[in-house]
């Protein structure tokens, strides 16, 4: 009995999906060691807790496991967000419920299996992101090349004109031609970024060297709303494999974003480190050090959905004055390092984007 106990005891010990059993008021009775790696937390935080605490705000899926519990029937494969309270963090979890069987009159128990579906999700997002791109830089290439043409016909004639015309108003007129046909090439060239990003030029860069130039840059807009910037940043980092210029260009507009977004007397913090993110860490543990983040947090009044769905889509803006090409284009740099964005937005709290970039670019 001794024997088969602690055969059972191993298989619950050594289960890479978390296990919650519960009792019939919803209490976790016990985990196992998947359950605190996925909600970093230790056994002894959870015995006793309440589903509520491990799934906030989520009556639906709580009064499904509450019925499950009371009918004594299975519940499949039910998506819920859980709660990491290390780091007030929320990712995406796959729920699967099943009654223990006991006797008459034993209180009713239940078992949860806890898939962590975040790495799931971002391999998801990540093949979006880089299927979106294929056929937008082969359409960007074919709308430049079919612009830039008769661009510059219109330009050539619009020149030739002027030089003939000695009405001072008509002379402006088509000196205001040839400035819209100027604006316009300059997007048809962000165009082409996108089906041609530099893959040249990648050297030994200091991000924080970077980052440092940036916000030398735009200290002064934010001094302006009497904001400040916060940096916290890791000194440990090394140096990582990078176009510098591009990078210059991705942060650039990702730090003036953060500037425009944040209220009078707002914050805007830079923080780098290490890339300790628990799902690479149970994919691949030599993935822990191989990756920096440099996240940009703001203290705006947050994206609504709409804003966050077209985040990437070029000519998408919420600016009066923007082209709505800026994250398009920061977005395939950082591919060309084979990093990735990572976008967060909640209203009236700010906006966090986190970039991914490898150290040794692959």
């Amino acid at each position: 009995m001794a024997e088969s106990e602690k055969f059972y005891q191993n298989i619950f010990t050594s289960l890479i999906d978390g296990i919650f059993i519960i009792s019939d008021d919803l209490k976790i009775i016990m985990v196992n060691q998947a359950s605190e790696e996925i909600f970093q937390r230790s056994k002894g935080s959870f015995e006793g807790l309440f589903l509520e605490k491990i799934f906030p705000n989520q009556p639906k899926v709580i009064g499904h496991i509450r019925q499950a519990v009371v009918d004594g029937t299975p519940y499949h494969h039910m998506e819920a967000i859980g709660f990491r309270k290390s780091n007030n963090g929320y990712f995406p979890v796959n729920l699967t419920f099943s009654p223990i069987i006991k006797g008459r009159d034993e209180r009713s128990t239940g078992v949860i299996l806890i898939k962590d579906n975040t790495f799931t999700k971002e391999l998801l997002e990540d093949s979006q992101q880089v299927e979106y791109l294929a056929t937008l830089s082969t359409l960007s290439a074919g709308m430049a090349h079919e612009i830039r043409n008769p661009l510059s016909g219109i330009r050539g004639s619009a020149q030739l004109l002027l030089k003939d015309l000695q009405d001072s108003d008509q002379r402006e007129y088509i000196e205001i031609v040839i400035a819209e046909v100027d604006r316009i090439n300059r997007l048809v060239t962000k165009m082409m970024d996108l089906s041609h990003p530099s893959s040249e030029n990648f050297n030994q860069t200091n991000i924080h060297q970077v980052l440092e130039e940036i916000l030398a840059l735009e200290g002064e807009s934010l001094k302006k709303k009497k904001g400040k910037f916060i940096q916290v940043y890791d000194p440990s980092l090394p140096t990582i494999e990078a176009n510098k210029d591009g990078l210059k260009q991705v942060f650039l507009n990702l730090v003036k974003n953060a500037v425009e977004a944040s209220p009078k007397g707002g914050q805007v913090t830079i923080t780098t480190e290490f890339n300790n993110n628990y799902t690479l860490r149970k994919i691949n543990n030599a993935l822990l050090t191989s990756n920096i983040v440099i996240k940009i947090t703001d203290s705006g009044v947050g994206m609504n959905e709409t804003t966050k769905k077209n985040l990437f889509t070029p000519f998408f803006t919420t600016k009066k004055r923007g082209t709505g090409l800026g994250m398009t284009i920061s977005l395939k740099i950082i591919e060309s390092h084979s990093g990735k964005i990572k976008v967060t937005s909640e209203k009236n709290i700010g906006t966090v984007v986190q970039v991914f970039l490898p150290i040794n670019r692959k």
